[in-house]
């Protein structure tokens, strides 16, 4: 008896000893593959993730159209560095179905630039690895890890193998930048909770919405504005998967938003629904942002439930109260009866911006806003009071403080010219809308039918909005015939699943379909 306790104490020490080692070990791996990972992440908007694999690089070839998002420069660059490294037998070995990763960041002078991010392969041995290196002359030693590589064209990149862990960029700035790995980063967690369901897909880009206006800072002239301004201050991640397509870029994947105050929050938890006010938009419309829930006074309450986290009730009080004393209306008579489940903030072609409300009684709407408007015509009028619809309707209507308005067939249309509001009458009585125009209908084919946010950019009718908003050398690429001037529509729509949106991102290139020839056709 005695003995056979001590085989049993033994054997569970062996055992415990075994997995110790075992879990160690996993738990080491682990870490090292984090390294990687912790380098792409920092400071990065955007991850572009995808497997070192022969596959990958024989069905992205088959298609060009990453290529004209990126632009000719980049593209050369990545070709230049996939003929020295991928290609080469000797080096690629070490890094044979690895996962790399293509971060972007802002570099210097408002540049955009990559920086690659790769581990070595487990069981290679690093110091034949650095052997291998020291054989190709197109590798110069610098120093602190650090190497150079002559490429064609008098152009040099820069590498540092540090920890098993390669960096490559062109610029020794995000090399530098890279070294300093951060231990706790939200952002490379997310990328690790959701690399699992990620596997199966041809590649993955993770984005950053934190680092997003940094990247935005070296593109645009001015502010982020227009209906991607909310994008502005959001604290949240995306992971798409790519859907390869010879005729359009698409992902799929989620979005989640780590803020609880952000505005973005208020349509998380509402059913998804389609929706129709994008019916009624101009021919004209360059861009627009759709939101949609189920039901107003829900959505409503949430939206007073979050001002009182930002200690923004009071004003929105004072606002009711002051109108309600001013002008004997009551507005929670108003919207919160008659306000229906979507709206849209969209900006015309000239750059004019408007709103709309979609409303169960338009007609009773017009009658009790009678005293708080003035006329401007018999169809136009224009509130009194400054931010009535940002009380009711939140950050989106935050830019139209007193605008002028007019309410048509269950709609309240508002802009904050009284000539924009009139130009959108004219368009919708003569029925020169969006929907009819069949590059528009081809992108939404393409996408959910049901949604809770969607943005969507007509790229054509938004060239002198951002010849306007680019810098020189951004515009120059996206009118380019090897840029981005071929397509034509860019969406980004949220559908919400629980503490999550489900995402669909799409960069469209309408292909008018052949007319058949009757005379052909027995």
């Amino acid at each position: 008896m005695k003995k056979i306790i001590i085989l049993t104490i033994a054997l569970f020490f062996g055992i415990a000893g075994m997995a110790y080692l075992y879990f160690s070990k996993l738990g080491n791996e682990n870490n090292a593959k984090d390294l990687a990972l912790q380098s792409a992440t920092n400071n990065a908007a955007i991850v572009f993730s995808f497997q070192n694999d022969k596959g990958f690089y024989e069905i992205i070839q088959a298609q060009n159209l990453i290529q004209q998002v990126l632009g000719e420069d980049k593209i050369q660059l990545l070709i230049q560095l996939k003929d020295l490294i991928i290609n080469d037998n000797a080096l690629n070995k070490f890094i044979q179905d690895q996962y790399i990763y293509v971060s972007v960041l802002p570099d210097t002078n408002k540049n955009l630039n990559f920086l690659i991010t790769v581990q070595l392969k487990a069981d290679e041995d690093l110091n034949k690895f650095n052997q291998v290196i020291k054989s190709k002359n197109y590798i110069t030693p610098l120093q602190n890890g650090q190497y150079s590589l002559k490429l064609q064209d008098s152009v040099s990149a820069y590498a540092n193998l540090n920890d098993r862990v390669i960096t490559l960029s062109t610029s020794l700035k995000l090399i530098n930048d890279a070294a300093i790995r951060l231990a706790e980063n939200p952002f490379t967690d997310y990328i690790k909770e959701n690399n699992a369901v990620s596997r199966s897909a041809l590649a993955q880009i993770y984005i950053n919405y934190n680092h997003v206006p940094l990247v935005l800072k070296n593109i645009l002239v001015g502010k982020l504005n227009g209906s991607i301004e909310v994008l502005n201050r959001q604290n949240a991640f995306a992971s798409l998967s790519y859907n390869f397509s010879k005729e359009r870029i698409l992902f799929n994947g989620s979005t989640t938003l780590k803020d609880d105050s952000s505005y973005l929050k208020l349509f998380e938890q509402s059913a998804a629904q389609v929706t129709n006010i994008q019916n009624i938009l101009p021919d004209n419309t360059a861009n627009y942002a759709i939101y949609a829930f189920d039901d107003y006074k829900t959505w409503f309450k949430s939206l007073k439930t979050i001002r009182i986290k930002a200690n923004q009730i009071t004003q929105a009080d004072q606002t009711i109260s002051s109108i309600k004393n001013d002008y004997r209306t009551d507005l929670n008579l108003i919207f919160p009866l008659y306000a229906k489940n979507q709206f849209a903030t969209f900006q015309l072609s000239t750059s004019e911006k408007l709103g709309a409300i979609q409303l169960t009684n338009g007609e009773k709407v017009k009658q009790l806003l009678f005293d708080v408007s003035t006329d401007y015509s018999d169809e136009i009028k224009v509130f009194k009071s400054a931010n009535i619809l940002q009380v009711y309707f939140g950050e989106a209507f935050k830019n139209f403080s007193k605008p002028f308005y007019a309410i048509i067939d269950n709609y309240l249309i508002v802009a904050n010219n009284a000539s924009t509001v009139a130009s959108f009458l004219i368009s919708y009585k003569n029925n020169r809308l969006m929907i009819q125009n069949p590059i528009y209908m081809d992108a939404m084919n393409q996408i959910a039918t049901t949604s809770n946010i969607s943005y969507y950019v007509d790229l054509r009718k938004s060239q002198n909005i951002l010849r306007d908003n680019l810098s020189s050398k951004y515009y120059k690429h996206f009118m380019a015939d090897s840029g981005l001037k071929t397509f034509d529509t860019f969406c980004y729509q949220l559908i919400a699943d629980k503490n999550k949106f489900i995402s669909n991102v799409l960069l469209n290139k309408y292909v008018q379909q052949p007319i058949p020839d009757s005379l052909s056709i027995r």
